[in-house]
């Protein structure tokens, strides 16, 4: 999203814009490790930005900062930094985890408070507008994310007889739900269901041989495919390829694949989660369920896998609210306003 905003035509043809690249990892393990490279990294990086600061003398500083942990105390010095030089910032919270830690720690709490006082906040969704509540006195904007609008000319027509295909596409991670996915096809599987799933993403504390483990000892095999990480157009097609998609995660603030099955006229059986209620339209664009809860989801998927037509009509809306909301498009205008108003 980042690259999203520093890329943008929109912007670029009204603002000059300068980005200094924060680089701490190249993977999602590297970048939950501590080590004293990092250290050293956002040690150079605030000697960095305090020059450029102090050479391009911005309007408007405009940050993304990540809301807990280590991460959050490093970003946290880099604003009080740049309120140093009395710039207008701007900062774009793109998780969520604030209120639970300011709840657990008054000395967090104050941390928080003197960082967020006197800056603008955008926040993804409505529902994680609250999350920062607690310790921000200000109206936040909210900003969806957005993805960029593909091709659907090849889209795949599946007949009505065919064996109903389910799709899950995230890393295998517990939190994402993978392993309650296989719970709850496990029920299905024995009421008498008939269904194929395809799992796409790469491995991470739910390794390769956990769930083929797992199918094996559920008697899964034969409705499961584990089909790695997909990229690019590959990924289209199991998107085009698919009748539902299914993604019982419980940790999220704005998942990206749920915009991505809309789009591809999927209707997307999710959790209560995050800003996930905010997207999907529970009953409407899909069915949302409890988290953790593998017998609600079962119940959801088996009312989609019996009604076809259902599922179509789910689909059908959910890709109009994609094009009507969660565009690119509509992305890159939001944050042209807010810029616009904060200069203005």
């Amino acid at each position: 999203m980042n690259e999203y905003v520093v890329q943008s035509k929109l912007l670029q043809s009204e603002f000059d814009i300068k980005a200094i690249d924060l680089k701490f990892g190249r993977s999602i393990k590297e970048l939950q490790k501590f080590s004293f490279k990092k250290v050293y990294q956002a040690a150079s990086y605030l000697f960095r930005i305090a020059g450029n600061i102090i050479s391009y003398k911005p309007q408007l500083i405009y940050f993304t900062v990540s809301p807990t942990g280590f991460a959050f105390y490093r970003d946290a010095s880099y604003i009080l930094l740049m309120k140093l030089f009395r710039t207008k910032i701007l900062i774009h919270l793109h998780g969520k985890g604030i209120d639970k830690a300011s709840h657990e720690s008054k000395v967090k709490c104050s941390i928080y408070k003197i960082v967020f006082k006197n800056i603008r906040i955008i926040c993804l969704s409505d529902r994680l507008s609250e999350d920062i509540r607690n310790v921000y006195n200000g109206i936040p904007f909210i900003v969806p994310n957005g993805i960029r609008v593909e091709n659907l000319s090849n889209h795949i027509s599946r007949p009505d007889t065919t064996v109903p295909e389910i799709l899950y596409l995230s890393n295998f991670i517990k939190n994402k739900g993978v392993l309650i996915l296989l719970d709850a096809l496990n029920i299905l599987k024995n009421k008498g269901y008939q269904f194929k799933t395809v799992l796409v993403g790469a491995p991470s504390d739910v390794t390769n041989e956990m769930l083929e483990n797992t199918m094996l000892a559920k008697g899964l095999n034969n409705y499961i495919q584990v089909a790695g990480p997909l990229l690019g157009e590959e990924k289209f097609k199991a998107y085009r390829a698919a009748d539902l998609f299914v993604f019982p995660t419980y940790n999220d603030s704005f998942p990206l694949v749920t915009l991505e099955a809309m789009q591809f006229g999927l209707p997307v059986i999710s959790t209560f989660e995050g800003s996930i209620p905010d997207i999907v339209v529970d009953n409407e664009t899909g069915m949302l369920v409890e988290r953790e809860n593998s017998n609600t989801l079962a119940e959801k998927i088996g009312e989609l896998l019996r009604d076809t037509e259902k599922r179509k009509c789910m689909g059908q809306k959910g890709r109009e609210r994609f094009l009507n909301n969660y565009t690119m498009d509509h992305f890159e205008k939001n944050m042209f306003s807010i810029f616009k108003e904060l200069l203005n």
